[in-house]
């Protein structure tokens, strides 16, 4: 499968500084944002239509070509980071 996507010339252009300033958490971020909209009609197609096999097999291919944009060194969550009281511990 290849997921094809477009993005707008601003974008592009920033996409294209980020990658010549090293700015590996902007890259991501811009990344992010623009699978967004490709995610959301994945979702939104009927997972019949799919089947149970063919839907794993775009989840893991979505899920491999994220992990791929990676640092080896990244630094992961802990439990806590991404537990309930870790998100909302600075709001009361």
């Amino acid at each position: 499968m290849i997921i094809t996507l477009e993005l707008s010339p601003e974008v592009e252009v920033q996409l294209r500084m980020g990658v010549a300033t090293h700015d590996t958490e902007g890259i991501r971020q811009l990344l992010v944002q623009a699978f967004s909209p490709t995610i959301e009609k994945l979702l939104q197609q009927d997972t019949d239509q799919l089947g149970h096999q063919a839907f794993e097999s775009i989840a893991d291919q979505l899920a491999d070509e994220l992990m791929a944009g990676m640092e080896p060194n990244m630094p992961l969550l802990s439990d806590y980071g991404i537990s309930r009281a870790g998100i909302y511990e600075d709001h009361p």
